[in-house]
């Protein structure tokens, strides 16, 4: 038998290789939920699992998507005040929508779904896969991605796109409140100017992103919780490796519909 090499070239092609196998088998994870057609028995129950992952993922994480959108909006108002003080309201919405609506409201957004839900997702199926919960369900002929999959994806994607319009509003109401406490910028001529800015192609890249960024924490959190194999000792491995992937990915995902937006906007704009 001939040794393996044990190169530094060798060694990056087998963790190519390895990442390869992982990611493929991540993407058979979201290709089968995607896929997955239950019954009409089937899907009652379904329907019924998503709702309360809704509840649990959208209208429980309320409280920390509020703090964080206005602490968000207050602090552009008092950044602006020390860095441009004569600024107008107008131009300040106008920078609100570049840099809050369209960036950060859907990045931070699934940040924190991915932090608070996202864990609670991957422990679970961790912890039913440990017991062998999961293992049970498709002896009895349940397919885990129709029960187990499914409602969490559709859960996290339907909370993003909610919870990033409700961060929106929430931003923009803290630096209103922000600059009329501090006798800043007129607080309706800085939603004067949010509305100015805001065009159609904001609603196609509110889908996208907000959309995008649901599918990765929804998936990357069930896959990696359904990766844990008879140890419980790997749940909380595992939900570690599932958030910090999602918001990864989340990141990368909105740098990269960022660049395709804004290159589109500037090539239509120079013709």
């Amino acid at each position: 038998m001939r040794p393996r090499p044990d190169g530094f070239v060798a060694r990056v092609g087998r963790l190519a290789i390895e990442r390869y196998y992982l990611w493929l088998d991540a993407l058979r994870t979201l290709a089968h939920a995607l896929s997955a057609a239950p019954g009409r028995s089937a899907a009652r129950v379904v329907n019924e699992v998503s709702l309360r992952q809704v509840f649990f993922t959208g209208v429980q994480g309320l409280p920390a998507v509020t703090t964080t959108a206005l602490v968000l909006g207050a602090t552009i108002i008092l950044q602006t005040r020390v860095i441009a003080p004569g600024v107008t309201g107008e131009l300040l919405g106008k920078v609100l929508t570049a840099v809050v609506l369209r960036e950060l409201a859907p990045l931070v957004t699934a940040i924190i779904v991915a932090s608070r839900s996202g864990t609670a997702i991957a422990t679970e199926l961790g912890n039913m896969r440990a017991s062998l919960e999961v293992q049970g369900l498709s002896s009895l002929g349940i397919d885990p991605g129709h029960y187990v999959v499914q409602p969490r994806l559709i859960a996290t994607i339907v909370s993003v796109l909610v919870l990033t319009v409700y961060f929106n509003v929430m931003a923009v109401a803290g630096s209103s409140l922000t600059a009329a406490v501090l006798g800043g910028p007129d607080p309706a001529a800085i939603r004067f100017g949010v509305r100015a800015t805001l065009g159609w192609g904001d609603l196609m890249l509110y889908f996208v992103k907000g959309g995008g960024n649901g599918i990765i924490v929804g998936w990357l959190c069930c896959h990696f919780g359904l990766q844990v194999q008879s140890s419980t000792t790997e749940v909380p491995m595992m939900s570690g490796r599932a958030v910090i992937r999602s918001i990864l990915g989340c990141v990368l995902y909105s740098f990269a519909i960022t660049l395709g937006y804004y290159a589109a906007v500037t090539e239509a704009a120079l013709f």
